[in-house]
């Protein structure tokens, strides 16, 4: 895959303090599964401290100060602000920093990151939750432009219903029944039930 293919989408983002600066984001495809140890979205990870240090980081790059703790409060506000409904935001982005990562002269940003693995398996199983019980932690919104994002289709909200899980199933990220995956305060844990049919669906 080239280094264009392997780009999923891009956007801009206003600085909320001076309007005129633009950042502009370059988000690439997942990886099969969390990039590292440090994945926010792991269980064994919550409620960690760490100092964060990536091996395939690009230099230069300012880490936060002191450690960084995995605080299940960080996840529902990742949640909250664009992941249920759907849109792109810095919640869908790996908090590692790609090549091409770079700060510009007029102090705006030039950001390159993986879509997240472990925030895209999180909405993608509440697809199914939203397509099975007519509800989960997704808006009807969020769920119909994930479910459009898997199918490579537009997706209306009405349609959700008469969606086949199969398809979904077949279409979804390769973790998507990693139990390591996972955050109570966004949503239920995957249940033995789920991870039962949604495994028999792929096989």
């Amino acid at each position: 895959m080239s280094e264009r293919d392997d780009v999923k989408t891009t956007w801009r983002v206003s600085d909320g303090a001076e309007e005129q600066l633009v950042h502009h984001v370059t988000m690439r495809h997942p990886r099969s599964k969390p990039c590292n140890c440090q994945c926010p979205w792991l269980l064994d990870n919550h409620g960690t401290t760490v100092e964060l240090f990536y091996d395939h980081e690009v230099p230069g790059i300012p880490m936060p100060d002191g450690g960084f703790s995995f605080a299940p409060w960080k996840r529902t506000r990742v949640w909250e602000s664009d992941l249920r409904d759907g849109l792109d935001g810095y919640g869908n982005l790996c908090h590692v920093r790609l090549p091409g990562t770079q700060l510009n002269p007029d102090t705006t940003w030039d950001v390159v990151a993986r879509q997240c693995s472990g925030a895209l398996v999180m909405q993608q199983r509440e697809v199914l939750r939203h397509v099975v019980r007519g509800e989960s932690a997704l808006t009807s919104q969020g769920a119909a432009r994930v479910a459009g994002d898997m199918l490579g289709r537009e997706i209306a909200e009405h349609e959700l219903a008469g969606l086949d899980v199969r398809e979904l199933v077949e279409h979804a990220h390769p973790s998507l029944l990693d139990p390591m995956i996972g955050s109570d305060a966004v949503a239920p844990p995957l249940s033995e039930r789920e991870m039962d049919e949604w495994e028999r669906l792929i096989r």
